[in-house]
């Protein structure tokens, strides 16, 4: 008779199995739409965000990518996978979590994503059931540090309701001088140097699009727990021909 213990452990391995699977889709559906936005030679002027809106260039960037691109174009995402058909894509949603003070703080995140169809996997509201992206500007290899201060967030914080073990991080690379390849050696080098983040694997490529090369896979451990692990899936975009002045 298989023990209760071992049932648990099965029961979470094949849940994590198929949550993981399920994140790779919706990734390469990211992608995918940020091929589309190149083929249709989007450009986006800075000058034009300060002059005509008050939002910090990032969050333009973000909200364009949401709601010109995830959005409308799901029928693709749709198509690959019918469990994702009530997929939803939401910027600047609140969660709670408890910070390494003790203290209930708000989670602001850059990009959720729920109604995954994940709720019998995980027992759970399919809307309780998220997967979250921040978002970095890269304009110089030093914003790497910015960048690697989310993945910080996310070995400290102790989230309050059931949240997946795994991450996703954007970076617009906003400099035709930098590569995902030196962006990504850089990020590394942060992590090693770094003694607040434990790493278990560094950032290693991890082709999730049969056009694009741009994704990285790295695995790290929550600072409040040494069993409680999780991994990142990282996308680096280039904007380079994208963002202009």
């Amino acid at each position: 008779m298989v023990s209760n213990a071992s049932s648990f452990i099965n029961g979470r391995t094949n849940a994590l199995s198929i949550t993981d699977n399920r994140i790779k889709q919706i990734l390469w559906y990211i992608i995918e739409c940020y091929h589309i936005l190149i083929d249709d030679n989007k450009t986006y002027s800075q000058i034009w965000v300060k002059q005509n809106t008050t939002l910090n260039f990032e969050d333009y960037l973000k909200f364009e990518f949401i709601y010109n691109y995830l959005i409308p174009n799901k029928i693709l995402l749709k198509d690959k996978l019918s469990e994702l058909e009530e997929i939803n894509f939401a910027a600047e949603t609140q969660k709670r979590y408890i910070d390494t003070d003790g203290k209930q703080k708000p989670d602001k995140i850059d990009i959720c994503i729920n109604k995954l169809g994940l709720q019998k996997v995980w027992n759970d509201a399919d809307e309780n059931i998220y997967f979250v992206i921040e978002c970095k500007r890269i304009k110089q290899l030093s914003d790497t540090k910015e960048y690697v201060l989310d993945i910080e967030k996310f070995c400290n914080r102790n989230y309050s309701n059931l949240r997946l073990p795994f991450e996703g991080q954007i970076a617009f690379i906003e400099n035709q001088k930098l590569s995902h390849a030196n962006v990504t050696k850089e990020i590394n080098n942060c992590l090693k140097k770094s003694s607040t983040i434990t790493t278990e694997s560094y950032l290693s490529i991890l082709k999730l699009h049969s056009i694009i090369d741009c994704s990285y896979h790295s695995s790290h451990k929550k600072n409040f727990s040494e069993n409680d692990h999780f991994s990142i899936y990282h996308l680096l975009l280039n904007y380079s021909g994208i963002v202009l002045a």
